[in-house]
């Protein structure tokens, strides 16, 4: 018996933090149900930055990623702070952190 490949689910996952259960897709920049349920809650009120991470997320680093808006924008604000002050000289631990977010930010 041969089977249907179009009645086989596909694995759907969120484009922002690659979950792939969640209660409800929402839509996204990328279209509807592009996002899972906290994403697209975040994208929906303007506050989906990419530092931002479900902690269920297998892309979740603790060092680059937060589940908690107030510890994103902390996160933003010492990451600007640190890359203003270096001027040249060796780069703290939490400003190479910024480079990551810097690329996270250009893939994303």
């Amino acid at each position: 018996m041969k089977r249907d490949l179009d009645s086989v689910p596909s694995m759907r996952k969120c484009s922002h933090c690659d979950i792939q259960k969640t209660p409800q897709w929402r839509a996204g920049p990328m279209g509807p149900k592009t996002l899972c349920n906290a994403c697209g809650v975040r994208y929906k009120s303007g506050r989906l930055f990419p530092e931002y991470r479900p902690a269920a997320s297998p892309t979740f680093v603790p060092a680059v990623h937060s589940n908690s808006h107030k510890k994103v924008v902390e996160m933003r604000l010492r990451c600007t702070e640190m890359v203003g002050k270096s001027g040249g000289r060796e780069i703290p631990v939490a400003a190479k952190n910024c480079d990551l977010l810097e690329y996270i930010r250009r893939r994303d």
